[in-house]
């Protein structure tokens, strides 16, 4: 520690503060240019994808905030004070974002990244304002922190990246995986190209043209709304709990979840293979296969198939944007829409031959589970880089151990 330096924020580059362009100019938001706002970063991901873009034009009118890559930004107001991100591209953000642009002769970015990654509690006692804590940029670019010799910082920077360089290569195993899925289903359920479809002779039927041997059953007729209700009482505390906040947006790949303990209303079980269904406002679009037994929101739908071979089906067919259009159609409520089952439940989907049905199921229902033992392993990647970042950013642990306790985990 003894060649570490203190010195402010502000002094490591130039702190920016976003903003938001006109909302009656609406063709400022018709573009290319990533924006991102506080509910775009988590508490997780190095890199984010935002909701919306900006045009070229905005981006050139607020070159004076426009945000380089591998610049940091971190949200500075309300309940999520100290969420980080890196961009990966030339970008924007909104007013409640102030980003770090390093300057690179004397800081290394990705160090800077991980060293706000530890300061949440630091910031959030930095903020001002009783109902809405907001950090501005003045106090944030004042705030002090240490920092190492930049080579040091770039050893530093090197170890806890390659923890994250794992996570990507396992996230997008899991992004293909899901498309793989998605493609099939396209393929031999909704363009009927499926192995052998040359020889299959097509038929038309009163919902259109089929091939032989195909029929259209109700959604219903393959699986259930399984109301299971559970009192917190009756939940061990070590059960996983899956809330609404924790499915991922149009994945279907469930990546986090939570201890039952601190349960305290009435929840749904669920068993490994069943399939969540987020009701509450169903564009969100919240739909995953449970790699698990365990509780979950009883604003999920609890959707499970009646045998074993139909899971890869239901799955394909209830995670589809075409059904997730159809519960947003015929959802009841206009503040807080919920999905119908009973309306869901009449959807028609095509039914193969057996042997087609089990071929679909093994490669679909395999993949899921794939990117369960996928997303297993990036939580245990998690927690020995969160384990490591604090003491190594410190100074606590040598860059030497912490490469040696790299390589151990990979």
């Amino acid at each position: 520690m003894s060649a570490w330096t203190r010195i402010s924020i502000g002094e490591l580059g130039s702190v920016v503060t976003g903003r938001t362009p006109p909302s009656a100019q609406k063709h400022f938001f018709d573009g290319s240019i990533p924006f991102l706002t506080p509910t775009d970063l988590d508490w997780e991901s190095r890199f984010v994808v935002p909701d919306r873009f900006v045009s070229t034009d905005w981006n050139e009118q607020q070159k004076r905030i426009s945000l380089p890559p591998n610049a940091i930004c971190v949200v500075c107001i309300g309940a999520t004070i100290g969420k980080v991100c890196m961009v990966a591209t030339v970008s924007q953000s909104n007013q409640q974002i102030n980003s770090i642009v390093v300057d690179p002769k004397c800081f290394d970015a990705h160090f800077v990244y991980y060293r706000m990654r530890v300061m949440r509690e630091q910031l959030k006692s930095r903020a001002a304002g009783a109902a809405t804590p907001i950090l501005n940029k003045s106090a944030f670019s004042a705030i002090s922190i240490d920092v190492p010799p930049l080579p040091i910082q770039r050893r530093i920077a090197s170890v806890l990246g390659a923890y994250d360089d794992l996570i990507e290569v396992n996230r997008r195993q899991i992004a293909l995986l899901e498309e793989m899925a998605r493609g099939l289903f396209e393929e031999w359920f909704v363009r009927f190209r499926f192995p052998g479809h040359e020889d299959c002779e097509v038929v038309q039927t009163p919902e259109g043209p089929m091939p032989e041997g195909w029929r259209r059953v109700a959604l219903g007729a393959l699986c259930s709304d399984t109301r299971d209700a559970v009192s917190p009482a009756d939940i061990e505390s070590d059960t996983p709990y899956v809330g609404l906040e924790h499915i991922p947006r149009r994945s279907t790949t469930l990546n986090e979840w939570e201890r039952a303990d601190e349960v305290t209303s009435t929840k749904l079980r669920f068993r490994g293979g069943d399939i969540l269904f987020g009701k509450i406002r169903p564009y969100f679009h919240k739909v995953v296969f449970a790699p698990f037994e365990g509780v979950c929101s009883s604003d999920a739908i609890v959707i499970r198939s009646y045998a074993p071979e139909f899971t890869g089906i239901v799955l394909a067919v209830t995670s589809s944007d075409n059904f997730v259009a159809h519960a947003i159609a015929t959802s009841n409520g206009t503040k807080m829409p919920r999905a119908n089952w009973n309306v869901l439940a009449r959807s028609s989907v095509p039914l193969p031959p057996d042997d087609l049905m089990r071929r679909f199921n093994d490669a679909v229902v395999t993949w899921a589970k794939l990117a369960a033992t996928l997303i297993a392993s990036n939580i245990r990647l998690a927690a020995s880089r969160d384990l490591l970042l604090p003491r190594l950013i410190s100074g606590e642990v040598s860059v030497s151990a912490a490469e040696h306790e790299l390589e151990t985990a990979a």
